[in-house]
């Protein structure tokens, strides 16, 4: 018999099996046994052949010795032959345990408190203990982590089969910005990873969009006409209009008006407001109309509108057909050339000028004036 001691597995391979070898036989005896039935034939002295187990499931096969019986025929004559063999058990390893080598790694090493504490900071780890679970400890951060997709935030973090995790470390919305460090320990070992770290950056503050605005325009001033006569010089319906604009609505806008080596016409200064879009604008003439002429020369402009001091000039261009004169008297003469002219009305009684002097005017402006000399000249005093 060979093997006298075989395993399930060996026994329920019909290539393998026990090996009966049966001796002292002649040509034509019949062998059988008790465990297969009908073995053959002889065809000398010696013949072996095997018996296996047919199970479909070799772990079913029962162990122990199996005591059976081989029948010998020669004839009429008949001989048994006890035989035996011994079963036992598929030696089964044991699974090598997997070796616990905890490693994790964090998705990033910077987050916003917003983020960690809605979204949270996920990672990823591996050489836990397949199915154990694993502890996450840390600072202000919670103890254990949002796990894998499905799994309620208060269930404990636990490796798969394979002794690998993944989830989200989501910190409570009082986590100030900081550096932290946390450690996944494995719980059924007591293995645990290094410190990783990271840290919590306060949230970024949008800085109000402003809308887009056009350009702030430059502050602009026009003289208009920069050349008239003496004759619409002296019109107050027309005379020579200075205008600002894109100044600071309110705020104040002084007009100047010199005259440039004319000693006979006296300087204009006067501020006025600006309106609510920023303008402001007043109209300049003469205010003999018995003596235009008087007005012939260039005048410088500057006006003043917050910061910005803009400039300009007029020309008020001699009338060869105008009559001008020298003399007269203190009550204005009769307008022929041989006096000062009259002083219109504006909005109060003026008095009159001396000869060959005249005076700019803003259109709507009270003016008050002295009567002087004749030979004087006013000064913006006498304004």
């Amino acid at each position: 018999m060979s093997p006298q001691e075989i395993s399930q597995t060996d026994l329920n391979n019909e290539d393998k099996g026990v090996v009966v070898t049966v001796t002292g036989l002649e040509a034509g005896d019949k062998v059988s046994d008790s465990l297969t039935g009908d073995a053959g034939e002889a065809k000398g002295d010696t013949m072996s052949y095997n018996i296996f187990s047919a199970a479909k499931d070799a772990s079913k096969i029962p162990t122990g010795t199996v005591d059976f019986t081989v029948t010998v025929k020669r004839g009429e004559e008949t001989q048994d032959i006890a035989a035996s063999f011994t079963v036992v058990e598929d030696e089964t390893e044991e699974p090598t345990a997997p070796v616990v080598d905890p490693k994790v790694t964090l998705a990033t090493d910077t987050i916003s408190v917003a983020e960690i504490s809605t979204d949270g900071l996920k990672f990823s780890g591996e050489g836990f203990t397949p199915g154990g679970t694993v502890t996450i400890s840390g600072g202000q951060l919670p103890n254990q982590a949002k796990a894998q997709s499905g799994t309620q935030a208060d269930e404990p973090l636990k490796a798969d089969e394979n002794g690998k995790i993944t989830g989200t470390l989501v910190a409570p919305e009082s986590v100030k910005p900081g550096k932290y460090a946390v450690v996944f320990t494995d719980d059924e070992t007591g293995e645990a990873t290094d410190p990783h770290q990271f840290t919590v950056t306060e949230d970024a503050t949008d800085d109000p969009t402003e809308d887009p605005t056009t350009p702030v325009a430059e502050a602009k001033l026009i003289v208009s006409p920069e050349s008239v006569t003496p004759q619409d010089f002296v019109n107050e319906k027309k005379g020579v209009k200075l205008a600002v604009e894109n100044c600071e609505p309110g705020e104040d806008v002084r007009f100047l008006v010199n005259p440039e080596g004319n000693t006979n016409v006296t300087a204009f200064d006067r501020t006025v407001k600006a309106d609510d879009e920023g303008k402001a604008d007043v109209t300049v003439y003469g205010t003999s109309k018995s003596n235009p002429n008087a007005y012939t020369g260039d005048y410088s402009v500057t006006v003043t509108c917050g910061d910005d001091k803009l400039t300009g000039k007029f020309s008020v261009e001699a009338d060869p057909n105008a009559g001008g004169g020298a003399g007269g008297n203190d009550d204005g003469g009769n307008g022929n050339g041989t006096g000062g002219g009259d002083l219109p009305r504006t909005g109060m009684e003026l008095g009159g000028l001396a000869a060959g002097a005249a005076l700019l005017l803003v259109g709507g402006a009270v003016v008050t004036m002295t009567k002087r000399r004749r030979s004087a000249a006013l000064s913006p005093s006498d304004i």
